[in-house]
């Protein structure tokens, strides 16, 4: 049975997990707890396997590795406000890099023209 403060799991973590775990909670302290990014990761992880799962349905999603210091620097934008989130930024410099008006224009040309030759089939 359910309490009003949640259920209690328990949760075996190897030493150097552990050790990785309270690395991570020094540096951020935005998380009260242990088990407050514990739930956060849990659900962050089961929430992305959804949509990733949707996504590879639609086959449109990539894995893209960084260098470092690229990362900080989308991610002190994120941060900035200037994007929304990391996956954010990279998909508009993606768009910017490879959908150029020229581009565009000569796709809307190509789809205008598909259309027309279906409509003069018989």
């Amino acid at each position: 049975m359910r309490t009003m403060d949640g259920e209690r799991i328990t949760l075996r973590l190897e030493p150097e997990d552990l050790e990785l775990l309270d690395s991570f909670l020094e540096k951020r302290p935005e998380f009260a707890s242990r088990s407050q990014l514990a739930r956060m990761a849990i659900r962050a992880f089961i929430e992305g396997a959804q949509v990733s799962s949707v996504s590879e349905e639609r086959g449109n999603r990539v894995t893209v590795e960084l260098p470092r210091a690229a990362l900080f620097v989308v991610q002190a934008m994120v941060r900035e406000g200037v994007y929304n989130s990391v996956g954010g930024a990279i998909e508009e410099t993606v768009r910017k890099e490879f959908l150029k008006p020229e581009y565009l224009e000569e796709m809307k040309k190509r789809v205008l023209e598909a259309r027309d030759a279906v409509k003069m089939l018989p």
